[in-house]
């Protein structure tokens, strides 16, 4: 599946700013930190232009820059996979995991908030119980169909909100812009052939929302105990690629109730 058009120049806008405001919080001129992380001028100017490919920088060099510039966790991550050539694999450039025991008893512990992890293609590693009780249980499904975003396209995900129409949008926007960011990554690959093989993710495929979702955003859950409310939905990037989605609606039943 071939990367869609602009798709370079979001990644580069995103790479100038990165740089740009950690070279600045680090009180740097561009020659001071090219010295500082083992460029060329030249190659760091490229580099902090949005414009890295063909500066001839391999994913060692770009790691070793990572360093240079003290960059860690989420941001180094970005990093690396904005900087790297488009036909890198994430998997090369970011080491992958499972959620760790403390991140598994944090979701157990946002109960009765439905609070799930999942990879960097929305494959569900990890669920709390209140996932379950609100809207599915992701153990009941075979493992290569416990994903989120496909998840929003049945039928049962159309039950359990009543503004799926702009859910389902917002979703699949996000995977249009992790492609656009990585678009040699097979599992997001693999993610978009099973969204455009369905007719109403094909549709919203086609359609190329204008602007990605905030990672907090109200929702109308049709709760199946206390009826349809609003809930503040929040998504959060932890180390390894991994996301945290937490829908908040334990104010619908006083986070006394278990249902």
């Amino acid at each position: 599946m071939a990367s869609d058009g602009g798709h370079d120049d979001t990644r580069g806008t995103e790479l100038r700013e990165l740089l740009s405001a950690r070279r600045q919080a680090l009180g740097l001129t561009g020659d001071q930190t090219a010295r500082a992380v083992g460029l060329s001028a030249r190659q760091y100017a490229a580099l902090e232009s949005g414009a890295p490919h063909g500066t001839g920088l391999g994913l060692e060099r770009l790691k070793s820059v990572a360093d240079g510039l003290g960059l860690t966790g989420a941001a180094r991550e970005t990093f690396l996979l904005l900087a790297a050539e488009p036909g890198v694999c994430a998997h090369d450039l970011v080491e992958r995991r499972r959620p760790t025991v403390e991140e598994l008893a944090h979701i157990d512990l946002m109960d009765p908030n439905a609070a799930l992890i999942t990879d960097h293609a929305w494959n569900v590693l990890a669920a709390n119980a209140a996932v379950a009780r609100l809207f599915a249980d992701p153990e009941r499904s075979p493992r290569h169909d416990r994903n989120l975003v496909l998840w929003l396209l049945t039928a049962e995900a159309e039950q359990r909100f009543a503004d799926i129409g702009q859910v389902r949008a917002d979703a699949v926007a996000r995977v249009r812009a992790a492609i656009g960011r990585i678009p040699a990554d097979a599992a997001l690959r693999a993610l978009a052939e099973r969204i455009t093989a369905d007719p109403l993710g094909a549709g919203l495929w086609r359609s190329r929302a204008v602007r990605l979702p905030s990672d907090a955003c109200t929702r109308r859950l049709r709760h199946p105990v206390y009826g349809e409310a609003s809930i503040l939905v929040t998504t959060s990037r932890l180390p390894g690629g991994l996301q945290l989605y937490v829908h908040h609606a334990a104010h619908l039943i006083g986070g006394t109730v278990s249902l």
